[in-house]
């Protein structure tokens, strides 16, 4: 059996690896790891989904929110021009699907979601990857 400090000091050495990466990482890498938690975050609520009857308050749906803020917080609207509105739009969309979700969950309904981001997500890693 597993050691219950692993757990502890594996999410220690994970939050290190993230640290070291976000450090030097350009603002295109670091959006497609909002991206990439934020994938995580659902696949989470879906698994959790069938199991309860609201999700609201779930730490993963907090986490999923701040994501979200963060994505929004750091659009630049002077220099995105058009596309930042629309990716604020997207993303305040994207905000009130979740909420619906997480007061109703539904798996398929999760994986619908998922599918909207992931779709999003390739985008942007197109992008970065340039």
């Amino acid at each position: 059996m597993l050691d219950p400090h692993y757990s502890k000091a594996s999410a220690h050495y994970r939050s290190l690896a993230v640290a070291g990466q976000t450090e030097s990482a350009g603002p295109h890498i670091l959006v497609a790891m909002l991206y990439d938690e934020l994938l995580l975050c659902i696949d989470v609520l879906t698994l959790r989904a069938g199991r309860e009857r609201s999700l609201s308050d779930d730490e993963q749906a907090h986490r999923a929110r701040g994501i979200i803020i963060a994505l929004r917080a750091g659009l630049d609207f002077e220099s995105g021009g058009e596309l930042a509105f629309t990716l604020d739009g997207l993303y305040a969309a994207l905000s009130n699907e979740l909420d619906q979700r997480l007061a109703e969950p539904d798996p398929a309904r999760f994986s619908e979601l998922r599918a909207g981001v992931e779709a999003v997500a390739l985008a942007w890693n197109a992008i970065a990857d340039r």
